[in-house]
């Protein structure tokens, strides 16, 4: 009867499955790879089973951030994720055997992971965290570490401030040649400029543009070595520069012309002038700390900068010079024309009072012979005076139309110089707006 009552409740059990569940946990399935005994899988070495097959390593690249462009030391600082995959053939596992586990989360020193280097590198690596490995049940492996490096940059700074730069980020194992590693990429340039673009956090003075991949091999030591180069583009935001170098600099000159044009003295000019040439130095200055020091290709702000203070200069000395001809009418370099044009005058002037001081002779003497014969016409000498007066007022005539002459040229060169200035001025603008357009 006990029996019977035991066969029922068995069958009942097995009937509902109402069987104890099997308690599984993640030390059972690294037991079972025996990765903390003797017999451990291989830790140090690349997990292949023939050594003359190469190990086919895939990389995924994500562009997190560009921190900091230094155009003085010619370098880029980046923050970028790199995940790798490769198979290791040791450890497996069946996840029905491990109440379907099929994934394992371990430090990144359990199993061999590849080493790989960055040839634009130039500053020691900052480790931000402690990279992990994830193991799956057939023996995929992939790790995800985050770098953020500082990698030397051939900055063209010739469109400064309105530039855009081409970074070269190299990514190889020099330790394993091509016969041990193959580099390969698992994605394509749109999926990474994609991700890139989805994952780029900062927002500063510089735009992230797009991601190219380009994959060779490279000869070192007769060996051959897989590389991988991640070509970045990235494009300036320029409005900071154009509110604090340029736009001050265009105000300055706008400045400098009014003041050239305006009706104040030479004096007040020439001190003007130089307030503004201080200032512009200033700005220069502020430039100098920015740009590097040695360029094959002078940037064109560069060119504008020399430019604005040339034609500033100009402007000085063409006040100088009118301030000095204003002074001295008879500057040597128009004391010829003028000396050549008094003597014309002198000669048509001579030639005249000439001929009217012989008539005046004539009727003088005849007057003379009158009042000797007239007793009562003695004492009139009033016109043999009359030459010397004539002579003197034609003198005075002439030295106030040459003044006059003298002051209408100073004001025709002060119209020339200023019109040459104005098209000097717009011309040097044309060209420095083609080359930045360009």
């Amino acid at each position: 009867m006990m029996w019977d009552t035991f066969l029922a409740i068995l069958t009942l059990s097995l009937a509902t499955g109402a069987a104890p569940e099997q308690l599984c946990k993640y030390d059972d399935i690294l037991q079972y790879l025996n990765i903390f005994s003797e017999k451990a899988p291989q830790r140090h070495t690349i997990p292949k089973e023939n050594w003359k097959e190469p190990l086919k390593v895939e990389i995924e690249f994500i562009l997190i951030s560009i921190l900091l462009v230094t155009e003085k030391l010619q370098t880029v600082t980046v923050y970028f994720l790199v995940t790798m995959k490769w198979k290791n053939v040791f450890v497996t596992w069946n996840p029905q055997d491990f109440c379907n586990i099929s994934k394992l989360v371990l430090p990144v020193d359990t199993f061999w992971s590849p080493y790989i280097v960055i040839y634009e590198q130039v500053d020691e690596e900052k480790s931000l965290s402690r990279p992990l490995l994830s193991i799956t049940h057939n023996g995929m492996v992939s790790t995800t570490q985050q770098h953020q490096v500082t990698i030397t940059c051939s900055l063209e700074m010739h469109q400064f401030p309105f530039d855009t730069q081409t970074c070269n980020m190299s990514i190889a194992s020099v330790m394993y040649s091509a016969t041990d590693i193959i580099f390969l990429s698992n994605q394509t340039t749109e999926e990474a400029n994609k991700q890139s673009q989805l994952y780029h956090l900062t927002n500063g003075e510089w735009k992230f543009m797009n991601i190219n991949i380009i994959q060779y091999t490279e000869l070192l030591e007769e060996e051959e070595f897989f590389v991988i180069t991640y070509e970045i583009s990235m494009k300036r935001r320029p409005i900071l520069y154009v509110l604090n170098l340029i736009f001050p600099t265009c105000a300055l000159y706008l400045l400098d012309m009014a003041i050239l044009f305006s009706s104040s003295s030479y004096g007040d000019k020439i001190s003007f002038q130089l307030s503004l040439i201080i200032g512009e130095s200033v700005l220069a200055v502020i430039l100098k700390d920015i740009l590097p020091t040695s360029s094959d290709d002078p940037p064109i702000i560069v060119m504008f900068f020399i430019g604005v203070f040339v034609l500033m200069i100009m402007g000085v000395l063409e006040t100088c010079l009118l301030m000095q001809l204003k002074k001295k009418p008879l500057h040597p370099l128009l004391k010829a024309t003028k000396l050549l044009r008094c003597r014309k005058q002198a000669r048509t002037s001579g030639s005249l009072l000439h001929k009217q001081g012989d008539s005046l002779t004539e009727t003088a003497r005849g007057q003379e012979e009158r009042r000797d014969s007239n007793p009562l016409g003695k004492g009139n000498t009033e016109l043999p005076m009359l030459p010397g007066r004539m002579n003197a007022e034609g003198q005075r005539i002439g030295t106030q139309a040459e003044l006059q002459e003298c002051k209408s040229a100073l004001l025709v060169l002060e119209k020339v110089l200023f019109c040459s200035h104005l098209l000097l001025s717009l011309l040097f603008s044309i060209i420095i707006t083609v080359q930045w357009s360009s």
